[in-house]
């Protein structure tokens, strides 16, 4: 598919090109041509009217290279053109009317020329004729090379325009690939994520059919695991909704004033008991009345799913500390743990879409599909902020979240 689509990026950039090339070289060509008939033209008339200033056979004799005059009247004949041109001048425009301007013949085995016929008057009566001719071969030569130089640059400049077509169109789809690529990769992690519980569940809940004749109390245990199951599938296709949605821009991010210091408290309490059930310390230091513009649902999201995230991969005993500062325009959002950390070629793909670097590391209750940090930095630049993961093996792993400080009230 994309190299039909390249090929086609190529034929289309290729054909405007040469479409460019062909009225860019015909105006040039025209543009030429015209400004050497013109200077021609305008030199011939001007030789005109000084010859016949002084219309004697000296400064017929010196007319410039190439110029003829055949000039008769009743009592004279003036000519400088060889026999031959002078026959076949005198031959063509014998009988043919007056010019008011130079007119091209091609003389039969002979030059080109521009010529002027014109009539000679004597006391106001007509008096004879006088043919005023110039050669413009070395012109036309002109006007052939400059033909053959638009042609030849055209070739080459088609073969480039080729190449060059063939390179922009690979560079113009390669994020258009890459996107393909990563749509195919979700899809098929999406499945993979769904599998599982899908199966759990069924499996589940066919022990339960196969045991119709005992209570729900009996059957208590397959039911719980069915409801556990598909309530990490519902939030799983949840998080995919937010993606797919964030993706497409048609997930609104609310733009107002957010206390972002009472976001992370109201978070801090909110994950009190769940850290004391796994046996962590969960420590804070807010700064307070640090404010933002921005969602703050989505900003608790954020704030969830950080935490959350520390606490799966931080084993009993743990230390998390969350810290909320505000310095030089910026509101620094960060979560430390005193988890198992994270290898160094892992760091650069954790905010990939359910990428996860060692699921042997979580704790033996926490699911997840790799789907949070994806949604985090998500979250984090639709507020025009950024966000960061350091972490070293066995040590722990901090996560950290800038955002611009709301330095004064928005205008309404």
């Amino acid at each position: 598919m994309f190299r039909r689509v390249r090929f086609r990026i190529t034929v289309l950039t290729l054909s405007i090109v040469v479409l460019l090339y062909a009225i860019s070289s015909l105006a040039i060509f025209t543009i030429v041509r015209h400004v050497v008939y013109y200077g021609l033209d305008d030199n011939l008339v001007t030789t005109v009217r000084t010859w016949t200033a002084s219309p004697t056979l000296h400064t017929l004799e010196n007319l410039p290279q190439g110029t003829y005059i055949v000039m008769q009247t009743p009592t004279r004949f003036l000519s400088n053109a060889p026999p031959t041109l002078q026959s076949n001048l005198l031959h063509r425009f014998a009988s043919a009317p007056y010019t008011e301007h130079p007119i091209q013949w091609k003389v039969p085995g002979g030059p080109t020329l521009r010529v002027l016929y014109l009539p000679v008057s004597s006391g106001g009566s007509p008096a004879g004729y006088l043919l005023a001719a110039r050669d413009v071969n070395p012109e036309l030569n002109v006007l052939l090379r400059l033909q053959y130089v638009l042609w030849e640059v055209g070739v080459g400049g088609l073969l480039v325009a080729a190449l060059l077509g063939f390179v922009l169109a690979e560079r113009a789809l390669r994020p258009v690939y890459q996107a393909w690529q990563r749509q195919l990769e979700f899809v098929a992690d999406a499945s993979h994520e769904m599998r599982t519980p899908l199966a759990v569940i069924q499996s589940n809940l066919g022990v339960v059919l196969e045991h119709t004749d005992q209570s729900v109390i009996d059957n208590l245990e397959w039911i719980h695991n069915a409801h556990s199951e598909s309530r990490r599938l519902s939030k799983l296709v949840q998080d995919l909704l937010t993606l797919a949605r964030s993706d497409a821009e048609a997930l609104p991010v609310v733009q107002q004033p957010v206390d972002l210091s009472v976001v992370t408290a109201h978070v801090a309490e909110l994950f009190s008991p769940v850290m004391d059930a796994a046996q962590l310390r969960l420590s804070t230091q807010i700064q307070d009345q640090v404010r933002v513009l921005g969602d703050e649902d989505r900003l608790h999201q954020l704030l969830v799913i950080l935490v959350d995230n520390a606490a799966k991969y931080t084993p009993p005993g743990g230390h998390i500390h969350l810290q909320l500062q505000s310095s030089r325009g910026l509101a620094t959002l960060s979560v430390a743990d005193t988890g198992q950390g994270i290898a160094s070629e892992d760091e650069k793909r954790v905010f990939d879409r359910f990428y996860q670097a060692d699921r042997a590391r979580a704790r033996e209750d926490s699911h997840g599909a790799g789907l949070g940090l994806s949604i985090a930095k998500w979250i984090t630049e639709a507020h025009h902020g950024k966000i960061s993961l350091t972490s070293e093996l066995n040590k722990g792993t901090q996560v950290m979240v800038q955002l611009p400080v709301l330095t004064q009230a928005p205008k309404n």
